[in-house]
């Protein structure tokens, strides 16, 4: 009997288990050749409003592109002057009539001219995926994330601060996420912003490069998770743009958007022969310190309970765990009332893996503040790292109610109703991601069509399943699960000799998958004594 089926879950709310499935290929620079690279590619943005930053993605003749986030140029116009300043501090005369704004997503492309040579960014459009698939096969209680892979894959974000000092800054960090799903906002997701990660970030920075450890561009930085909060209080406003009256609390991590975005976009414009642009698996880096740079926080006053709030949120993504709890519980004890102080500490205790201690800082969030749905999603995520799969979805029902425009969310409904049997319940889930992700000019995601696919072969729809897995290997050839559940769908077919195929490009990828070589070697002995039977 085939066995083995591949489900790819998308990470968690509070955390991510790190799985490559793909053989490392690549080799990884050094921290400073990476900080060369970035040096090199990554400008500074300068016109009406405040500067931004960008990166050089290609050249043609004296004109060359940059890529930068489109609330970066949104206030140049017709008549004003803008610049581009490269990294031998050279201003050039930003072309106004080329700006291009992506539809739907906070990106857009300008142009500069320059008899000068510059270094041009690769593009890497490596399909990578951080998830774990999960057991829902028990409710035993788990005391961590899954033991499989933690390597952790570091990236760098590259810009220009706004700072007294105007100087570069190329941040290292963790990358956690690239479905949204560790966004505590969902209609930041409908502005393309996908990838979450530790580095930090300062005003100046949107538009700059987020670097892998090969020095090529994944993606375009442009957010950081958190509130605007007025003196009373009261959340205004919703990640951190420029908002008067009121003060910028960063409450979770920075956010950027995939590079395969713009592939995607540069593709339906005819200009993809344009850019330098790599497949290659996502290089590893050694453990390396993470910086001790730190922006300034949202107010001086290190007695307000935003000030700690704020720094308790950077020093949890600089690895100073305790430090950073320290904060929290200061600024608890100043006001024991502030939700937004028990969300923040059990956000940052969920990336910890305390789960247990996030899931009480986060009810009482919910204690406090009835219809906020970060601490109902913050609730979620705890619980289903607790494997308490019920109570997981209902908490995060609750938090779909009050905001339903996250795809990602859509699709750990449709997770977590598979790991309670709710099968057509999930297949609606994951169509309901899909046609979010549609409808907001969004690329297909692989691990979408895979898990639905997953679900109509549990409800034995065999060709459905099979029209899934085809779309899953055909966004993403190098997913090495889709093919092995792509061949115990035709298998289900009995379509032997193609799922035979489709077990040998899983093996072929990864030579040491497993659960393809035993449903291949298991395929040969069914396909062999077919073959014997036949022949008496």
């Amino acid at each position: 009997m085939l066995k083995h089926f591949s489900y790819g879950l998308s990470t968690a709310l509070l955390g991510a288990a790190v799985v490559m499935v793909q053989p490392q290929v690549a080799a990884a620079l050094t921290v400073g050749e990476i900080e060369s690279i970035a040096k090199e590619i990554t400008v500074k943005i300068e016109g009406p409003g405040a500067p931004g930053s960008g990166v050089i993605i290609a050249r043609e003749g004296k004109s060359y592109y940059v890529l930068t986030a489109e609330h970066v140029v949104k206030n140049i116009g017709s008549g004003d002057e803008a610049d581009v300043k490269t990294h031998d501090r050279q201003y050039h005369s930003l072309d106004i009539s080329s700006i291009e704004n992506l539809p739907g997503v906070d990106l857009a492309v300008i142009k500069f001219a320059s008899d000068r040579l510059y270094s041009v960014a690769t593009l890497s459009n490596f399909n990578y995926r951080l998830y774990k698939n999960r057991d829902y096969s028990s409710n035993a209680a788990s005391a961590s994330r899954q033991s499989a892979v933690e390597e952790e894959p570091f990236i760098f974000i590259s810009g220009w601060p706004l700072l007294e000092e105007s100087k570069l800054v190329v941040n290292p960090g963790i990358l956690f996420d690239n479905s949204a799903a560790a966004i505590s906002h969902p209609l930041v997701g409908s502005q393309g912003y996908e990838l979450v990660y530790t580095n930090l970030s300062h005003l100046g920075m949107s538009g700059g490069p987020v670097l892998d450890p090969g020095g090529r561009v994944i993606g375009i930085h442009g957010r950081a998770d958190g509130k605007h909060v007025k003196e009373n209080d009261e959340i205004v406003g919703e990640f951190l743009e420029e908002e008067g009256g009121s003060v910028r609390v960063k409450v979770g991590l920075s956010l950027g958007i995939e590079i395969q975005t713009f592939l995607w976009w540069a593709s339906q414009q005819g200009m993809s022969d344009k850019f330098r642009v790599e497949n290659s698996p996502l290089p590893p880096l050694p453990n390396i310190e993470i910086s001790s740079w730190k922006p300034p926080v949202s107010t001086s006053d290190p007695d307000n309970p935003l000030y700690l709030i704020d720094r308790g949120n950077q020093l949890w993504r600089l690895r100073r765990m305790s430090e950073a709890l320290s904060a929290f519980d200061r600024a608890i004890d100043l006001k024991p009332d502030f939700y937004l102080a028990w969300f923040a500490k059990g956000f940052a205790l969920g990336f910890d893996r305390q789960y247990a201690a996030a899931l009480r800082a986060c009810n009482r969030a919910i204690d406090l503040k009835l219809d906020y749905y970060d601490a109902w999603y913050c609730k979620a995520g705890a619980l289903l790292e607790l494997r308490q799969f019920d109570a997981a979805l209902v908490a995060l029902n609750r938090a779909l109610r009050l905001q339903p425009d996250n795809s990602a969310n859509w699709a750990l409904q449709g997770e977590l109703r598979f790991g309670l049997g709710q099968y057509r319940g999930a297949l609606d889930s994951f169509d309901k991601a899909i046609e979010i992700r549609r409808s907001q000019g969004l690329p297909s995601k692989a691990l979408l069509w895979n898990n639905r696919g997953f679900v109509l072969f549990k409800l034995q729809r065999y060709s459905e399943a099979l029209a899934s897995y085809d779309g899953t290997v055909e966004l993403d050839p190098k997913y090495v699960s889709a093919w092995n559940n792509r061949g115990l769908t035709l298998h289900a077919l009995g379509r032997y000799p193609e799922a035979l195929t489709s077990f040998e490009r899983a093996i072929k990828l990864d030579p040491n998958y497993q659960a393809a070589i035993e449903n291949r070697d298991e395929l040969l002995r069914q396909m062999g004594k077919l073959k014997g039977d036949r022949m008496q």
